[in-house]
Protein backbone atom coordinates (compact mmCIF):
# COMPACT_ATOMS: atom_id res chain seq x y z
CA UNK A 1 0.00 0.00 0.00
CA UNK A 2 2.69 2.88 0.97
CA UNK A 3 4.51 1.83 -1.85
CA UNK A 4 1.61 2.37 -4.18
CA UNK A 5 0.62 5.86 -2.22
CA UNK A 6 4.68 6.62 -3.11
CA UNK A 7 4.67 6.09 -6.73
CA UNK A 8 1.48 7.94 -7.71
CA UNK A 9 3.91 10.95 -6.47
CA UNK A 10 6.94 9.44 -8.68
CA UNK A 11 9.31 8.78 -5.66
CA UNK A 12 12.14 7.53 -7.25
CA UNK A 13 12.96 4.87 -3.96
CA UNK A 14 10.11 3.17 -4.29
CA UNK A 15 10.41 3.06 -7.95
CA UNK A 16 13.46 0.14 -7.87
CA UNK A 17 11.64 -1.84 -5.55
CA UNK A 18 8.84 -1.75 -7.65
CA UNK A 19 10.24 -2.56 -10.67
CA UNK A 20 12.28 -5.62 -9.06
CA UNK A 21 8.50 -7.34 -8.10
CA UNK A 22 7.54 -6.53 -11.86
CA UNK A 23 10.36 -8.61 -12.51
CA UNK A 24 8.70 -11.84 -11.51
CA UNK A 25 8.08 -14.86 -13.27
CA UNK A 26 6.60 -17.35 -10.41
CA UNK A 27 5.71 -21.15 -11.95
CA UNK A 28 4.42 -24.24 -10.53
CA UNK A 29 6.95 -26.91 -11.19
CA UNK A 30 4.47 -29.62 -10.17
CA UNK A 31 1.33 -28.01 -11.80
CA UNK A 32 2.92 -27.22 -15.09
CA UNK A 33 0.13 -27.47 -17.62
CA UNK A 34 -1.06 -23.96 -16.84
CA UNK A 35 1.74 -22.38 -18.51
CA UNK A 36 2.01 -24.75 -21.86
CA UNK A 37 -0.37 -22.12 -23.66
CA UNK A 38 1.72 -19.88 -23.10
CA UNK A 39 4.82 -21.51 -23.98
CA UNK A 40 2.66 -22.95 -26.93
CA UNK A 41 2.54 -19.33 -28.37
CA UNK A 42 6.48 -18.48 -28.21
CA UNK A 43 6.79 -21.46 -30.05
CA UNK A 44 4.40 -20.27 -33.23
CA UNK A 45 5.60 -16.71 -32.47
CA UNK A 46 8.54 -16.38 -34.80
CA UNK A 47 10.24 -13.81 -32.54
CA UNK A 48 11.02 -16.74 -30.00
CA UNK A 49 10.69 -20.03 -32.05
CA UNK A 50 14.67 -20.42 -32.47
CA UNK A 51 15.22 -20.03 -28.97
CA UNK A 52 12.82 -22.23 -27.90
CA UNK A 53 13.85 -24.50 -30.50
CA UNK A 54 17.56 -24.64 -29.24
CA UNK A 55 16.28 -25.08 -25.77
CA UNK A 56 14.22 -28.20 -26.02
CA UNK A 57 17.42 -29.28 -28.35
CA UNK A 58 19.47 -29.13 -26.13
CA UNK A 59 18.12 -31.08 -23.56
CA UNK A 60 18.40 -34.14 -25.87
CA UNK A 61 14.51 -35.00 -25.87
CA UNK A 62 14.82 -36.68 -29.61
CA UNK A 63 12.83 -33.62 -30.75
CA UNK A 64 13.77 -31.95 -33.63
CA UNK A 65 11.27 -29.44 -33.84
CA UNK A 66 7.61 -28.58 -32.75
CA UNK A 67 4.55 -27.66 -34.83
CA UNK A 68 1.92 -25.40 -33.40
CA UNK A 69 -1.74 -24.75 -34.91
CA UNK A 70 -3.13 -21.64 -33.59
CA UNK A 71 -7.41 -21.98 -33.92
CA UNK A 72 -9.40 -19.18 -31.87
CA UNK A 73 -12.95 -20.32 -30.38
CA UNK A 74 -15.64 -18.86 -29.07
CA UNK A 75 -16.82 -20.88 -25.86
CA UNK A 76 -19.56 -21.90 -27.05
CA UNK A 77 -18.14 -23.52 -30.03
CA UNK A 78 -15.27 -24.71 -28.09
CA UNK A 79 -14.05 -28.01 -29.49
CA UNK A 80 -15.01 -30.93 -26.29
CA UNK A 81 -11.80 -32.49 -26.35
CA UNK A 82 -9.72 -29.39 -25.69
CA UNK A 83 -6.99 -29.16 -22.65
CA UNK A 84 -9.43 -27.91 -19.45
CA UNK A 85 -7.94 -25.10 -18.94
CA UNK A 86 -8.85 -24.01 -22.01
CA UNK A 87 -12.37 -24.19 -21.18
CA UNK A 88 -11.56 -22.20 -18.52
CA UNK A 89 -10.45 -19.65 -19.98
CA UNK A 90 -13.21 -19.23 -23.00
CA UNK A 91 -15.63 -19.43 -20.15
CA UNK A 92 -14.48 -16.79 -18.07
CA UNK A 93 -13.66 -14.69 -21.40
CA UNK A 94 -16.06 -15.59 -24.07
CA UNK A 95 -13.11 -17.14 -26.64
CA UNK A 96 -10.01 -18.08 -26.93
CA UNK A 97 -6.46 -18.97 -28.21
CA UNK A 98 -6.15 -23.19 -28.50
CA UNK A 99 -2.34 -24.32 -29.53
CA UNK A 100 -2.55 -27.92 -31.24
CA UNK A 101 1.19 -28.90 -31.21
CA UNK A 102 3.01 -32.19 -32.93
CA UNK A 103 6.44 -33.08 -31.90
CA UNK A 104 8.87 -34.00 -34.37
CA UNK A 105 11.07 -37.18 -34.50
CA UNK A 106 13.04 -38.73 -36.70
CA UNK A 107 12.14 -42.58 -38.00
CA UNK A 108 15.45 -45.00 -38.32
CA UNK A 109 15.05 -48.76 -40.03
CA UNK A 110 16.55 -51.83 -38.28
CA UNK A 111 20.02 -50.77 -39.03
CA UNK A 112 19.84 -47.12 -37.36
CA UNK A 113 19.73 -45.30 -40.88
CA UNK A 114 16.86 -42.41 -40.59
CA UNK A 115 14.22 -43.36 -42.83
CA UNK A 116 12.06 -40.28 -42.28
CA UNK A 117 10.26 -38.49 -39.99
CA UNK A 118 7.02 -38.82 -37.74
CA UNK A 119 4.44 -36.44 -35.73
CA UNK A 120 3.22 -37.20 -32.19
CA UNK A 121 0.67 -35.83 -30.20
CA UNK A 122 2.60 -33.84 -27.16
CA UNK A 123 -0.08 -34.85 -24.57
CA UNK A 124 -0.72 -38.48 -25.86
CA UNK A 125 2.66 -39.83 -26.93
CA UNK A 126 5.11 -37.74 -25.09
CA UNK A 127 6.17 -38.18 -21.07
CA UNK A 128 5.06 -36.13 -18.04
CA UNK A 129 8.92 -34.79 -18.01
CA UNK A 130 9.14 -34.03 -21.53
CA UNK A 131 5.82 -31.98 -21.49
CA UNK A 132 6.79 -30.23 -18.33
CA UNK A 133 10.03 -29.19 -19.89
CA UNK A 134 7.93 -27.99 -22.63
CA UNK A 135 5.61 -25.96 -20.68
CA UNK A 136 8.56 -24.28 -18.23
CA UNK A 137 10.41 -23.38 -21.76
CA UNK A 138 8.39 -20.53 -22.34
CA UNK A 139 8.98 -19.04 -18.63
CA UNK A 140 12.75 -20.16 -18.84
CA UNK A 141 13.28 -18.44 -22.34
CA UNK A 142 11.47 -15.05 -20.73
CA UNK A 143 13.18 -15.00 -18.17
CA UNK A 144 16.46 -15.61 -19.80
CA UNK A 145 15.77 -12.63 -22.76
CA UNK A 146 14.97 -10.25 -20.24
CA UNK A 147 16.58 -10.51 -17.49
CA UNK A 148 13.86 -11.28 -14.54
CA UNK A 149 13.72 -13.36 -11.64
CA UNK A 150 12.19 -17.01 -12.05
CA UNK A 151 10.57 -19.01 -9.39
CA UNK A 152 9.94 -22.30 -9.70
CA UNK A 153 8.19 -24.42 -6.91
CA UNK A 154 9.53 -28.24 -7.38
CA UNK A 155 11.44 -27.69 -10.10
CA UNK A 156 13.00 -31.25 -10.22
CA UNK A 157 9.88 -32.62 -10.22
CA UNK A 158 9.43 -35.60 -12.89
CA UNK A 159 12.89 -34.14 -14.45
CA UNK A 160 15.83 -36.40 -14.91
CA UNK A 161 18.73 -34.92 -12.67
CA UNK A 162 20.93 -34.10 -15.19
CA UNK A 163 18.25 -32.33 -16.94
CA UNK A 164 17.71 -30.38 -13.78
CA UNK A 165 21.24 -29.61 -13.42
CA UNK A 166 21.83 -28.52 -17.43
CA UNK A 167 18.76 -26.15 -16.16
CA UNK A 168 20.52 -24.75 -13.29
CA UNK A 169 23.75 -23.94 -15.35
CA UNK A 170 22.21 -22.08 -17.91
CA UNK A 171 21.04 -19.05 -15.44
CA UNK A 172 24.93 -19.26 -13.90
CA UNK A 173 26.39 -19.22 -17.63
CA UNK A 174 27.33 -15.65 -18.99
CA UNK A 175 27.20 -16.67 -22.39
CA UNK A 176 23.43 -17.38 -21.99
CA UNK A 177 22.06 -15.42 -19.00
CA UNK A 178 23.78 -12.20 -20.18
CA UNK A 179 20.83 -10.13 -18.47
CA UNK A 180 21.55 -11.67 -15.70
CA UNK A 181 18.43 -13.12 -15.10
CA UNK A 182 17.81 -15.09 -11.64
CA UNK A 183 16.46 -18.42 -11.06
CA UNK A 184 15.24 -19.67 -7.47
CA UNK A 185 13.50 -22.49 -6.50
CA UNK A 186 12.32 -25.54 -4.05
CA UNK A 187 13.58 -28.62 -4.40
CA UNK A 188 14.20 -31.83 -2.20
CA UNK A 189 16.87 -32.79 -4.87
CA UNK A 190 19.90 -33.75 -2.47
CA UNK A 191 22.24 -34.59 -5.11
CA UNK A 192 21.70 -30.52 -5.72
CA UNK A 193 23.47 -29.60 -2.66
CA UNK A 194 26.93 -29.09 -5.33
CA UNK A 195 29.51 -26.49 -4.30
CA UNK A 196 29.90 -26.91 -8.61
CA UNK A 197 26.69 -25.89 -9.14
CA UNK A 198 25.95 -23.43 -5.79
CA UNK A 199 28.03 -20.89 -3.60
CA UNK A 200 27.32 -21.47 -0.38
CA UNK A 201 25.11 -18.23 -0.08
CA UNK A 202 23.23 -19.34 -2.48
CA UNK A 203 21.69 -22.78 -0.65
CA UNK A 204 19.27 -22.01 1.68
CA UNK A 205 16.91 -24.13 3.96
CA UNK A 206 13.70 -24.14 5.07
CA UNK A 207 12.53 -25.78 7.99
CA UNK A 208 9.24 -25.64 10.38
CA UNK A 209 9.06 -24.94 13.54
CA UNK A 210 6.73 -26.71 16.14
CA UNK A 211 3.78 -24.05 15.33
CA UNK A 212 4.13 -24.49 11.57
CA UNK A 213 5.82 -21.75 11.18
CA UNK A 214 8.90 -21.63 8.59
CA UNK A 215 12.14 -20.65 8.92
CA UNK A 216 14.86 -19.82 6.44
CA UNK A 217 18.87 -19.79 6.93
CA UNK A 218 21.71 -20.41 4.61
CA UNK A 219 24.52 -22.56 4.44
CA UNK A 220 26.77 -20.08 5.25
CA UNK A 221 25.95 -20.27 8.80
CA UNK A 222 27.63 -23.53 9.25
CA UNK A 223 31.02 -24.52 8.95
CA UNK A 224 31.49 -27.52 6.12
CA UNK A 225 34.56 -29.43 4.66
CA UNK A 226 35.11 -28.97 0.44
CA UNK A 227 33.52 -31.89 -0.79
CA UNK A 228 30.17 -32.13 -1.80
CA UNK A 229 29.57 -35.54 -0.66
CA UNK A 230 29.57 -34.46 3.14
CA UNK A 231 27.06 -31.88 2.07
CA UNK A 232 24.68 -34.75 1.40
CA UNK A 233 26.09 -36.82 4.05
CA UNK A 234 25.45 -33.92 6.78
CA UNK A 235 22.15 -32.77 5.33
CA UNK A 236 20.84 -36.40 5.68
CA UNK A 237 22.52 -36.76 8.93
CA UNK A 238 20.35 -33.32 10.27
CA UNK A 239 23.49 -31.21 10.75
CA UNK A 240 21.67 -28.71 8.85
CA UNK A 241 18.14 -28.58 10.07
CA UNK A 242 15.43 -28.83 7.61
CA UNK A 243 14.78 -32.60 7.63
CA UNK A 244 11.63 -34.47 8.74
CA UNK A 245 11.91 -36.43 12.01
CA UNK A 246 10.01 -39.61 11.31
CA UNK A 247 8.70 -41.65 13.98
CA UNK A 248 9.18 -45.79 13.92
CA UNK A 249 7.22 -46.71 11.27
CA UNK A 250 8.44 -50.56 11.08
CA UNK A 251 7.61 -50.48 15.21
CA UNK A 252 3.42 -49.13 14.38
CA UNK A 253 3.33 -51.77 11.39
CA UNK A 254 4.18 -54.58 13.43
CA UNK A 255 2.03 -53.52 16.57
CA UNK A 256 -1.04 -53.08 14.07
CA UNK A 257 0.22 -57.06 12.80
CA UNK A 258 0.58 -58.27 16.70
CA UNK A 259 -3.00 -56.56 17.40
CA UNK A 260 -4.43 -58.52 14.21
CA UNK A 261 -3.27 -61.25 15.24
CA UNK A 262 -4.58 -61.42 18.64
CA UNK A 263 -7.90 -60.65 16.90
Amino acid sequence: THLCRYTRFSHFNAELPLAWFRSFNAVSGSNDHMYLKYSLSMFHDSEHSEEMHELIRELDLSIQAIVTDRHEFDSPSLISDAPEAEKQVASSQGKSELFRMKTVHDVFDHNGNKTGITLLDLDDHESDGTQKLVALAGPIINSLRYGKVLFVDELDARLHPLITRALIRMFSSPKRNPRNAQLIFATHDINLLDKDLFRRDQIWFAEKNRQGATKLYSLVEFRVRNDNSSLESDYIHGKFGAIPFLGDLNSKSEESEAVSGAE
